[in-house]
């Protein structure tokens, strides 16, 4: 016997085709292997009372910004009444609330925050702290002094110097009392933040203070500062008060560097302010919509991703739609289920999303019953096909408009929802089990209703199954792969799984 080669050829290209983009998304363009595996993000949520000075308020916030190793998630800001602009100050990416209001305005910002330790950006281009005054005077001198005590060492040996000086350490500092009681007195009147700037800076070493948050479960009320400090290899973040070092960069958030203040009011009063963080599980899905975004490759830009982000859960919906109509391929002409109509189910499906699955049958249902018993009564007048569907199309509208009445008096949900339903083809199902209790007898006619509900039912779980939808929508390419099994199964002609059972009593006979 002859084969026919080009459905399979035509199938293996769908597949080879399928294959090569989805490894180019995943090697190339670090798509994810799995979209709906979870992953950790820290969850950012700001909010500050402000009350107006003069019916004005002018308040600016420093905000995360986006870098290597940091990768910001769903942000959101809420101004109220106000208005509201992002600039970039420097490294600090600042907002800024601005308006007039009568009463105390509630600005808010969240944003989820994924860390990826690994990709922190490595140190480069130190510069010299420009957050303080030049160092004169007595002050020179005395730290000029110091400094020549380190002239020697190695920029790891001067940094380790300067954190046991705040630290306290006389003996591991090299220095002599009368020199470390000299940096007591600079400490007393320039503060131990601005004292440790001009200290780092004596000694050769890059320094500049920055403000943020420390990356732990809870609420803060103030943004933690410490000094970030060149230590000839890499940047070193030193707690001023404790002179402690925090050995992880991830620990922190940067919201400020310099003299930028991470909130500060230029009209009006800060009544209140807090910051909250809160460890969060998303998936890989929602993380990988941001990098999308943002990304100026030929794939990402042509993905479903670019559309508004209200149209992109109805998409997702209808890409697998196909999947569904595959299914229905399988179980119509492999397993052998009998429904009315070809994609009758998928609708079906689709509906009972609104209306929910129990409702959604049981609509079903009784609409069909209602439908065949009118069906009975107007046979009689032997009216025309056009005029007769017609009439039982508005018999559904009836059946739909009592159900959402009744589920408008009883508060639920899924009965007003049973306009999603398929109108035009359930009152083609009414007719066509009319027609198969008239030619086949009720068991056929039950029979095939009962395979219509089976098969809406197990496309209904398909289509809702959350990892498929997001896998379809990161790889859409997979309906090729899809339309290459179609073309497979439209070359089947064996025998359906019910013949088998059908006809098993023949089989045994023939023996």
């Amino acid at each position: 016997m002859r084969v026919n080669q080009p459905p399979t050829i035509l199938a293996l290209a769908l597949f080879a085709l399928t294959i090569m983009i989805v490894t180019y998304r995943i090697v190339w363009l670090k798509y994810p292997v799995l979209p709906t595996v979870p992953g950790q993000v820290w969850q950012l949520s700001f909010e500050a009372r402000v009350e107006p000075q003069e019916r004005e308020i002018m308040v600016a916030v420093g905000l995360p910004s986006e870098q290597k190793g940091r990768v910001l998630v769903e942000e959101r800001i809420s101004s109220d009444m106000l208005n509201f602009n992002l600039f970039q100050e420097g490294n600090n990416r600042v907002g800024l609330w601005s308006g007039s209001s009568k009463e105390a305005a509630l600005i808010t910002y969240k944003d989820m925050l994924l860390l990826r330790p690994r990709r922190f950006p490595a140190s480069e281009n130190p510069t010299l702290a420009t957050n303080m005054t030049p160092i004169t005077g007595e002050e020179a001198a005395s730290l000029e002094d110091i400094s020549k005590k380190w002239e020697s060492l190695r920029p790891q040996q001067r940094f380790k110097a300067v954190v046991s000086v705040a630290a306290g350490n006389q003996e591991e500092t090299g220095l002599n009392k009368e020199e470390f009681d000299s940096w007591r007195k600079l400490e007393i009147k320039q503060g131990r933040l601005m004292a440790l700037l001009k200290l780092f800076r004596a000694a050769g070493l890059p320094a500049h203070t920055a403000s943020g948050l420390l990356l732990t479960k809870g609420i803060q009320t103030s943004p933690t500062t410490w000094v970030a400090a060149w230590d000839g290899k890499h940047w070193q973040d030193l707690d001023p008060w404790t002179a402690r070092l925090y050995s992880d960069p991830s620990q922190l958030l940067v919201l400020t560097s310099g003299k930028t203040s991470v909130i500060q009011a230029t009209k009006g009063q800060i009544l209140e302010s807090r910051w909250s963080l809160e460890r969060k599980i998303v998936s890989h899905w929602r993380l990988h919509f941001e990098r999308i975004r943002k990304s100026a490759r030929l794939l990402d830009r042509w993905s479903f991703f670019s559309i508004p982000q209200e149209f992109q859960n109805i998409f997702r919906i209808l890409l697998l739609i196909p999947l569904g109509a595959l299914m229905i391929c399988v179980l119509r002409n492999v397993i052998g289920f009998p429904t009315f109509g070809i994609f009758m189910p998928v609708l079906l499906a689709l509906a009972f999303r609104s209306t929910g699955l129990a409702y959604g049958i049981g609509i079903f249902t009784a609409v069909v019953l209602i439908g065949y018993t009118a069906r009975w009564g107007i046979d009689r007048f032997h009216l025309l096909l056009v005029p007769r569907l017609s009439i039982l199309l508005t018999l559904v509208i009836i059946c739909f408009g009592l159900f959402a009445l009744i589920g408008g008096k009883l508060s639920v949900q899924a009965l007003m929802g049973v306009g999603l339903l398929p109108i035009v083809i359930l009152t083609m199902s009414i007719e066509r089990f009319f027609i198969l209790i008239e030619e086949s007898g009720v068991h056929e006619a039950l029979r095939t209703a009962a395979g219509t509900i089976a098969v809406a039912v197990i496309t209904f779980f398909v289509i809702q199954w959350e990892p498929l939808q997001l896998t379809f929508f990161i790889y859409p390419e997979l309906l090729l792969a899809v339309a290459g099994i179609e073309v497979l199964l439209g070359r089947y002609t064996g025998y359906r799984l019910s013949e088998l059972v059908r006809f098993k009593a023949l089989s045994q006979t023939g023996r």
